[in-house]
This record gives C-alpha cells, sequence and structure tokens, in this order.
C-alpha cells in the first residue's frame, strides 16, 4: 500500500516514525522534473527530521511505503517514471 501526504505535516511525520524501515518518495507537485519522484530511507534525517518541516506544504508531496515494489508500481502507474534512488541512503 501507498500512503500519499499532501498538506499533512502531522500525518506524514507520524508516519515516518512509525515505519523506519520504510520508504519515502519525494515527488515535485508541478511534475516537471524528470528525476522525481526519488526515494529515500524513511530513516534519512532529509526526510524525517522534524526540525527541517514544510515535507508536505511546499512544492513537494511524499509517497511513502513499507514496500518498494509498491513504491515503484505507484510511479509507473501513476506518474510513468521509474523511482531515482538518493545516492546517500539508498
Amino acid at each position: 500500500m501507498v500512503e500519499i501526504f499532501d498538506n499533512d505535516e502531522a500525518g506524514y511525520l507520524a508516519w515516518v516514525a512509525a515505519h523506519p524501515d520504510g520508504y519515502v518518495a519525494n515527488m515535485d507537485r508541478s511534475g516537471h522534473f524528470p528525476q522525481y519522484p526519488v526515494v529515500h530511507s524513511a530513516k534519512h534525517k532529509l526526510v524525517s527530521s522534524a526540525n527541517i518541516g514544510n515535507f508536505t506544504t511546499g512544492d513537494y508531496i511524499k509517497l511513502c511505503s513499507a514496500n518498494l515494489d509498491k513504491l515503484e508500481e505507484f510511479s509507473t502507474d501513476k506518474y510513468g517514471r521509474s523511482l531515482t534512488f538518493c545516492k546517500n541512503c539508498m
């Protein structure tokens, strides 16, 4: 299952905390950047630190799943794009 977080900071941060072994795909809201969605480990501080904020309220939404294959399938079906893997955490 893939959960989409759009303008839901509290829900997103709760999901990340509950799924430390999960995956978070950062997707640009406009859909214009071909490198997106970029997938990260849910443990990566870039996508999990409450000190950063603005995860789902700015230019990006988050696609989250405990299963990387489901996240890839969702990305391909919805956006026609494969996931790009973060070079730091994946």
